[in-house]
């Protein structure tokens, strides 16, 4: 049961670190918007982590706020780019 939780916390936070490390390449923005999404997605993977040492409660009331939190925070910067690339 701990290997599933750990491959699984692999997947899920790999997924939500490559978009957030999309926005860290971002050196347009502000220090706080480019690392925001980064560290949200690494506080996720630590409490994750619980889950093998089953505190599964800290896992679930806070890892999946901060997954969710950083990919909306990623997602918002990736499009806010995308629209200037767009209209100029």
């Amino acid at each position: 049961m701990e290997l599933l939780a750990i491959v699984l916390v692999s997947g899920i936070g790999g997924g939500v670190l490559v978009r957030a490390a999309r926005v860290a390449r971002m050196y347009e923005l502000a220090a706080w918007r480019r690392w925001l999404p980064f560290a949200l997605a690494l506080v996720g993977v630590a409490t994750s982590l619980f889950q093998a040492e089953d505190v599964v409660l800290v896992a679930a009331l806070i890892a999946l706020p901060c997954y969710v939190a950083s990919v909306l925070f990623a997602q918002a910067e990736i499009h806010r780019e995308a629209d200037q690339a767009l209209h100029g």
